[in-house]
């Protein structure tokens, strides 16, 4: 079975010089194909025009072609680039011009065979990284190079930070993430859509429903499904929540950093309260195994009453938290100024979640590209213009009261509509999709594709993968002993990108 595919009835937004032929694909998404000898010069036309570059991969159905997808005036567009009669794609690469596509297509050169460009044969650089590798770039007296993991103390996941300094001013810092590639890409190939959610689930532990939620959203676009508008809503209380249990844990890191033990503990109590709310209501302190493709598994173990003074009280106590937490410069100073990102910096490479929005993009996709209950609840973004680590905590701050008035208005709805929960999938379905949320770190996106009602190929583009480049250029007026509240401003995981 194939669901029917629309054609935009129009593409007047398009960059005028833009050769292309349309595709069919589902709403909110546009598919452009080009040569793949013109792929190239595509992309920088659509740069021009505004477009956000997400991520870069190969696609298999309905043919094999290089697929670049960019966020261009509320809609998904995807540029495509078929193969030849060789099954080789040659194309020219843009890392060099856009440092949006560099990682992403370092990743995608050193990994398949079935790409062609100018680094093809070059000695990887991300994906076999050699922790004893240290190549010196800043020379002069008293210099030396920190090579800082992968393998840190606490529970931190595997990355490593090269750090070069004469000891307190940090000239160059070079992340290297990809030490555990995991291979969950290709673990989804086979599984049926409700058996690969819990592949999804598990990419990034601490965002669990934003995961499940962007593959699910592929999944129904590709098959044509939506689930019902309950389900819908249960799903906004699920990210939300798991948005507070994320922004909670960054601030408390923070506290911790700075020895504000009391500090760390309440915002820890907080982030615990959350999580066992989150148990009571799924099963699960991360919220695993709830949502599922065309819907949710079952409604949230707790009534609608008992839920909203739960979150009548966590907000009580977070406005007194975060009274004392910006009222204790001991606190502040060391986040103000602290990792600086201009404005242009981040517009350069495509940076998505609080990172974008502490240095004044107001880009999300619950707002850009809105899905589920979002549709419906008219979304707050919050920004701040500074750039720098308390900017990005300040985002977090507000994110947190936008997440509680969000659960609230959503509460009130779930008396609503006639209490279905799922739509039943076809079961021998075709199709190809993107589907994507807004997790609590930016912007994730999902690419499948499904036959016979098996999927076929997944890709992901996760918010992590994308901002960590930006981590290398977070210290030209920073000391090493600031490392560590930089670090917990961006609010990363290396699982996303070591997927």
């Amino acid at each position: 079975m194939s669901t029917a595919r629309r054609v935009p009835d129009t593409a007047q937004y398009l960059p005028e010089r833009l050769t292309f032929r349309l595709e069919p694909g589902p709403d909110d998404e546009v598919r452009l194909v080009v040569a793949a000898a013109d792929f190239g010069d595509a992309v920088r036309e659509l740069r021009q025009a505004g477009a956000r570059f997400i991520t870069l991969f190969l696609a298999e159905i309905p043919k094999l072609a290089l697929t670049a997808a960019f966020a261009l005036y509320g809609e998904l567009v995807l540029l495509q680039a078929p193969a030849g009669e060789s099954g080789v794609i040659a194309y020219s690469e843009m890392g060099e011009w856009w440092p949006a596509t560099a990682w992403a297509e370092r990743e995608l050169l050193e990994r398949d065979p079935r790409i062609s460009g100018a680094h093809r044969n070059d000695q990887p650089q991300l994906t076999h990284p050699d922790a004893d590798r240290i190549e010196h770039a800043v020379t002069g007296l008293d210099v030396f190079a920190i090579p800082y993991g992968p393998v840190r103390s606490g529970v931190f996941e595997a990355i490593q930070f090269l750090i070069e300094t004469g000891g307190e001013d940090v000239p160059r810092l070079h992340t290297r993430p990809f030490f555990k590639h995991r291979g969950i890409e290709s673990r989804f190939v086979g599984l049926t859509p409700d058996v690969a959610v819990h592949v999804a689930e598990r990419v990034a532990g601490i965002a669990a429903n934003a995961y499940g939620c962007a593959f699910s959203h592929a999944v129904e676009r590709a098959l044509g499904v939506e689930p019902p508008r309950q389900a819908q809503r249960w799903r906004a209380i699920y990210c939300e929540l798991e948005r507070m249990a994320c922004h909670l844990d960054v601030i408390a890191k923070e506290a911790e950093t700075t020895a504000l033990y009391v500090g760390q503990a309440r915002f820890q109590i907080l982030k615990e309260r959350v999580q066992r709310l989150r148990a009571r209501l799924t099963g699960s302190r991360f919220g695993r195994g709830v949502v599922v493709p065309g819907g949710v598994r079952f409604e949230g173990r707790v009534s609608a009453e008992e839920l909203r003074g739960e979150i009548d009280a966590i907000e009580r106590d977070l406005r007194r938290d975060q009274r004392l937490f910006l009222g204790t410069t001991s606190m502040t100073d060391r986040l103000i100024g602290g990792g600086r990102l201009e404005r242009a910096l981040i517009e350069e490479h495509c940076a998505v979640g609080p990172l974008a929005r502490g240095s004044g993009i107001s880009t999300d996709a619950r707002h850009e590209r809105p899905y589920d209950d979002y549709r419906r609840l008219g979304l707050r973004v919050a920004t701040r213009r500074e750039g720098d680590a308390m900017a990005r905590i300040n985002v977090r701050f507000a994110e947190l009261s936008e997440s509680l008035r969000l659960i609230r208005q959503v509460v009130g709805h779930l008396g609503r509509g006639d209490g279905n929960l799922s739509t039943p999938l076809p079961r021998w379905g075709s199709g190809t999709a993107c589907g994507w949320a807004e997790a609590p770190q930016g912007e994730l996106l999902f690419w499948v594709e499904i036959r016979d009602g098996l999927i076929h190929r997944v890709h992901i583009a996760s918010p992590s993968l994308r901002n960590w480049a930006l981590f290398d250029h977070a210290f030209p007026k920073d000391v090493l002993t600031d490392f560590a509240f930089i670090e917990h401003s961006f609010g990363l995981t290396p699982a996303g990108a070591d997927r």
